[in-house]
C-alpha cells in the first residue's frame, strides 16, 4: 500500500508542476493558431521598430493570446487594434518630455483581448492593453493613460 501512496504523490506532484509552468495538456493551440500566433508577433514586433525609431526606445512586443476567440483571430488581424497602443505611444514622445518619460517608464507592450478596453502600466515597464475586437477609441484611451501614469 505505500508504493500506492508514493506513486499517486509522484503523480500529484508532477500535475502540480506542470500546471505551475504553464503547460496547457486538454486546451493545446493547434499547429495553425501557433503559426498564426507567431505570424501576429512578429508583425507587431516590426510595427514596434518605427515606434523605436521615432521614441528611442527598445520595446518587446507580444500577445497574451488566452482572452482571445481562436475563430476571431483567424478572421481578424489583432496587430491593427494593437498598434493602437504603438501610435499613442507615438503620439506621447512627439516631445522632449514625453520621449524622456517615454523611454524611460515603458520597456514592454502586451496586448490582449478583452470584453472592456482596458490599459495599465506596472512597475516592470510593461504596459498591458486589452481591447475588444470591436470599433472603439483605443488609442485615445491608451494615449490618455500614459499621459496622466508616465
Amino acid at each position: 500500500m505505500p508504493r500506492l501512496r508514493i506513486r499517486g504523490l509522484k503523480w500529484s506532484a508532477l500535475a502540480l508542476a506542470l500546471c505551475c509552468l504553464g503547460v496547457r495538456i486538454a486546451a493545446a493551440e493547434s499547429l495553425e493558431d501557433r503559426r498564426m500566433h507567431a505570424s501576429r508577433e512578429a508583425e507587431l514586433g516590426h510595427a514596434a521598430e518605427l515606434t523605436d525609431r521615432a521614441c528611442g526606445t527598445h520595446l518587446k512586443t507580444g500577445f497574451d493570446w488566452s482572452g482571445f476567440d481562436s475563430a476571431q483571430t483567424a478572421s481578424q488581424n489583432v496587430v491593427s487594434w494593437c498598434t493602437a497602443a504603438l501610435a499613442a505611444m507615438e503620439d506621447i514622445c512627439s516631445d522632449s518630455l514625453g520621449k524622456e518619460a517615454l523611454s524611460a517608464k515603458v520597456k514592454t507592450l502586451t496586448c490582449g483581448g478583452a470584453s472592456t478596453p482596458s490599459v495599465t502600466l506596472d512597475g516592470e515597464g510593461t504596459v498591458k492593453f486589452f481591447f475588444s475586437l470591436t470599433p472603439n477609441q483605443n488609442k485615445l484611451l491608451v494615449r490618455d493613460y500614459l499621459n496622466k501614469n508616465l
